[in-house]
Formats: C-alpha cells, sequence, structure tokens
C-alpha cells in the first residue's frame, strides 16, 4: 500500500487535477472575501442585502443539486469540471466591467453570485466523485490531503490577497485575479488524459427521478452517511448565519481595517493546513469515528470566539484569528474524513448523487443561513447573529453523539470498506 500511496505524484492525471484545484483555490478564496467587500465596502450594503447576496450564492445547491447529481453520473466528469470552471471565469469578468462602466449594483451582484453558484454545484460534485477515477481507494486519503492541503494554502494567502488588493485596486478590481485563475484551472483539468468509464443502468436512466430516488434512499438509509449530512447540514446553517454577516461585523462594527480582515481569514487557512497534515495521523491513533467526531467539535468551538473579540484592534483580531484557526482545522480535518469514507463506501455508479444529495441537504441550509443571519444582524444586531450561529454549531457537533462514528475505531478507511456492512448497520 506504502508504494501506491508514495506513486500518487508520479501519477501525471492527479498533478494536473492537483494544479488545476490549486489554481481554482486560490481564485475561490480571492473571491470568497472578495465579493463581501464589494457588497461592503464599495457598495455600502446593509446587513440584510449581505445576507441575500449569500443566498443568491448558495440557492443553487437546492434548486439544481440533485439535478447536477443525476448528469454527473451519467456522463465524463472531467469535461463538466472544464466547463464549470470556464463559465465561471467568464461570469466574474463582469464584476469589474460592470464597475468601470458605473452599473455595478446589488442586483448585478445577486445574479453574478447565483449564475457562478449554479457552477460551482456542477464542478464540486463532479469534482468529488472525479478523484476516485484517477487514483486508488488506499489512495484516497493521501489525495484528499494532498488536495486540502492546496485548498489550506489558498486559504492563508488568498484572503490576504484579496484585502490587499482591495486596498490596491478596489474590490471590483480584485475579482480579476478569481476570474484569471478559473480560466488555469479549466486549461489543466482538460489535459487530464485517463478516460473515465461510466456505468449506467439504461433503464434507470429514462427515469430521472428514480436515479435521484436512488441517490436519497442510498444516504438516509445508511447511519454513518446520514449521520454526516444531519451534522453538516446544522454545521452549515450555523456558519452561514456568522459567515453572512462577519466581514460587516469586522469591518464596521470593529473597524478592523481591510487587509487586517484578510489576514484573520488568512488564519482560517493556516487551519486548514494544520488539519489536512494532521487527520492521517489521528485516524491512525484514534480511529475513523472518533476522528470525525473529535473534528467536528474542534471547529464547533472556533466559531464562537468571534462574538468574544474585545478591546484594541490588535486584541480582536487575534481572538478572531484563534477562533479562525480552530475552525479551519477542525472543519479540514472533518472534510477529509467524511469525503474519504464516501468515497471508499459508495459505489463508484452512486458517487455522482450521493455527493449531489449531501451538497443538496447540507449545502442547501446555506442560503437558509445566511437569510437568517442577515435577518438577526439587522434586528438584533451583529454580534447576537454570531453567538446564534456559534451555538448552532456546537449543536451540530453533539448530533455525532447519537451516531455509530465513536464506536468505529478502524484505523484506516481501507478497513471500513472490507468492514462496510458491519459498519454502516451498527
Amino acid at each position: 500500500m506504502s508504494n501506491k500511496v508514495e506513486g500518487l505524484l508520479t501519477n501525471t492525471d492527479f498533478r494536473r487535477l492537483w494544479i488545476g484545484q490549486t489554481a481554482s483555490q486560490f481564485g475561490t478564496q480571492v473571491a470568497l472575501l472578495g465579493m463581501p467587500l464589494v457588497a461592503a465596502l464599495y457598495l455600502g450594503a446593509s446587513p440584510m442585502q449581505m445576507g441575500l447576496l449569500g443566498f443568491a450564492e448558495y440557492a443553487p445547491f437546492i434548486l439544481f443539486g440533485l439535478l447536477a447529481g443525476v448528469w454527473i453520473d451519467r456522463f465524463p466528469r472531467r469535461p463538466i469540471l472544464v466547463a464549470a470552471n470556464f463559465f465561471r471565469g467568464a461570469l466574474l469578468l463582469i464584476v469589474p466591467l460592470t464597475a468601470l462602466t458605473g452599473f455595478l449594483n446589488m442586483t448585478v451582484l445577486y445574479l453574478i453570485a447565483f449564475i457562478v453558484g449554479i457552477c460551482t454545484v456542477f464542478f464540486d460534485v463532479a469534482y468529488t466523485s472525479f478523484l476516485p477515477s484517477i487514483v486508488s481507494k488506499e489512495q484516497l486519503v493521501n489525495g484528499n490531503s494532498k488536495l486540502e492541503t492546496s485548498k489550506s494554502t489558498a486559504q492563508i494567502a488568498g484572503p490576504g490577497l484579496s484585502g490587499g488588493l482591495e486596498q490596491l485596486i478596489t474590490a471590483p478590481f480584485a475579482i480579476l485575479f478569481t476570474s484569471v485563475s478559473f480560466f488555469v484551472s479549466a486549461v489543466y483539468i482538460a489535459r487530464i488524459r485517463k478516460l473515465e468509464t461510466v456505468v449506467t443502468d439504461a433503464k434507470k436512466q429514462k427515469n430521472m427521478w428514480l436515479e435521484i430516488k436512488e441517490g436519497l434512499h442510498t444516504v438516509y438509509t445508511k447511519p454513518l452517511l446520514w449521520g454526516v449530512v444531519r451534522c453538516s447540514t446544522i454545521f452549515n446553517l450555523s456558519w452561514n448565519v456568522i459567515f453572512s454577516v462577519y466581514v460587516l461585523y469586522a469591518s464596521q462594527e470593529l473597524k478592523i481595517s481591510a487587509s487586517i480582515v484578510g489576514i484573520i481569514y488568512g488564519t482560517l487557512g493556516v487551519g486548514y493546513l494544520f488539519g489536512s497534515l494532521l487527520t492521517q495521523r489521528a485516524v491512525r491513533r484514534f480511529g475513523v469515528g472518533p476522528t470525525i467526531v473529535g473534528s467536528a467539535t474542534i471547529a464547533a468551538s472556533g466559531g464562537l470566539l468571534a462574538p468574544l473579540a474585545v478591546g484594541s484592534e490588535l486584541s480582536m483580531a487575534l481572538i478572531m484569528m484563534t477562533g479562525q484557526l480552530l475552525f479551519g482545522m477542525g472543519v479540514s480535518m472533518f472534510s477529509i474524513s467524511t469525503v474519504s469514507l464516501r468515497q471508499v463506501i459508495v459505489p463508484d455508479a452512486l458517487q455522482g448523487r450521493v455527493n449531489a444529495t449531501f451538497r443538496f441537504i447540507s449545502w442547501g441550509s446555506l442560503p437558509l443561513g445566511s437569510l437568517i443571519g442577515g435577518m438577526i444582524g439587522g434586528t438584533m444586531g451583529l454580534r447576537f447573529a454570531l453567538f446564534a450561529g456559534g451555538i448552532g454549531l456546537l449543536a451540530s457537533a453533539c448530533t455525532l453523539l447519537f451516531t455509530p462514528f465513536l464506536q468505529l475505531r478502524m484505523k484506516s478507511f481501507h478497513e471500513v470498506t472490507l468492514e462496510k456492512d458491519v459498519s454502516i448497520k451498527s
């Protein structure tokens, strides 16, 4: 097994996916902070408008998530990845162009966020389903860890870059970096040579709803999968209650500069990096299940620190950075562990639909969280909204105590594959 894992870097297709994903992640991280900065600093958005922006970005996961899963299981995934990134790059060019011509407003920003969100739905579902096509099952955790490391690096540098670009050339023009990165990503992923084997059932293909039902049924009837979905749904809703007003809270209520906000967000990436490096060790030391439960708890504890930020700009920034560090580390470990588990125990023919079901349910709560965060922030205050979101994060971690995860003490995901009937039904 070790030879296979070490040979991952000699896999040309994996390297191209890795480079493409890295470029995409850098662009995504600049946009993650850049779009709210455009709204908050360039357009002077209210808390409710910030919530609506988040709603527009994540609503496609509800509207198109299950449909995306069916398409991704029917067709090769590489062309979908290439097309999604190409269109995301083209759409984001509209932000600086409309700013340059004086036509940029919140309505334009909502529309761009919504259409880019549709592309993101297809990219994310196809991306998670594509990795098992180019690496072996024994390499999945290592592959996911390397991809997560790229994401972590982007999250360290991206927000700081976004904040710096905002001060140098204003937020709308910082989005140009994101656009170019998506084009670079599309080029590298297009160069992947391995042909995918699409396993389809001609009879089921005639009935899209039957295919969707099969994905939903697989997730709902497997306690391990359903436990992750339930936790992730509450977690994502709660986090977006926080995130929808986080930039507004930092920049307007705490009066922290855009460059410092960028550094705070960069600490999230440091946490992701630590998490990506620690996941395999944690699984070997504590087992698959306890690692998943522990990582969710670490992430939740970090979410409660932002509303506790008081004192000077430096002390407030340090408190928020600590929260981001813990949150990023926990989320990274949870993501690597649960995605690897899903990729191992779910048949390839169901990967797209199962991943889409996860996105539909768990990411479908994100737009609701954005609206709730905007409403609470606008009526009861931004700090209160952050407290409410933090309590929700803790509640999500507690739901894992009512699942089989604490009894799932195998030291590798490959062991879960060998014992999947026992572990899923336990």
